[in-house]
């Protein structure tokens, strides 16, 4: 016996929506596991808080519209990127429908961005990046996994210093720290190096 298989017709804005309810199942989840990964994240950077509430509430604000998502050029050296203001909103540079902790983490690492940007707060870029990756790094220690990136370099150095400070503090399971930011300084001078990010000019 041979079925009929109902034609159905997939939007231009489809693959948007999946991307977006994607983005809100990794800040706002429900299920404990991956919760308990997010609420991990609980720190100060040079006064800039980092918190899983405020990560939350990006998600709000992806699933309500406030913060857009698009997919287009995100430049030679990353694969996502925030962009802050009125048009606030992600970039991605593809699709991914079957998304693993990599790309989780990436969403984790913009949302920190945004979270600044929601609460009207502009860290100096050193700052902002180094909070990012800390938060990215917090959240994959938090789920009990350990992540090694060998290339490119500049992207190594970045997250092995990430790495150091978030074991040599237990940042992952202490929460609450406030750090100076000589306590990542090693951090901010890979970010400093990389040939994506330009350093903050002095005052």
């Amino acid at each position: 016996m041979v079925m009929a298989v109902p034609w159905v017709c997939i939007g231009p804005n489809v693959p948007l929506w999946i991307l977006r309810a994607q983005i809100v199942g990794v800040l706002d989840p429900e299920e404990a596991y991956p919760r308990r990964r997010i609420d991990a994240i609980d720190f100060v950077v040079d006064g800039f808080v980092v918190s899983g509430a405020r990560l939350r509430g990006v998600g709000a604000a992806v699933r309500e519209g406030r913060i857009g998502v698009r997919v287009g050029s995100t430049g030679p050296h990353f694969g996502a990127a925030y962009s802050r203001g009125p048009n606030r909103h992600f970039t991605f540079g593809a699709y991914d429908f079957q998304p693993n902790d990599g790309w989780r983490s990436v969403v984790v690492h913009e949302a920190v961005h945004a979270s600044f940007d929601l609460a009207n707060e502009r860290p100096p870029n050193e700052i902002d990046e180094a909070a990012a990756y800390l938060g990215e790094t917090v959240w994959f220690r938090a789920g009990g996994l350990a992540r090694s990136v060998t290339a490119p370099a500049a992207a190594a150095a970045i997250y092995g210093a990430a790495n150091e400070i978030v074991a040599r503090l237990n940042l992952h399971a202490s929460r609450g720290q406030r750090l100076l930011r000589s306590q990542v300084q090693e951090l901010i001078a890979a970010i400093n190096a990389h040939p994506g990010y330009s350093p903050s000019q002095p005052p």
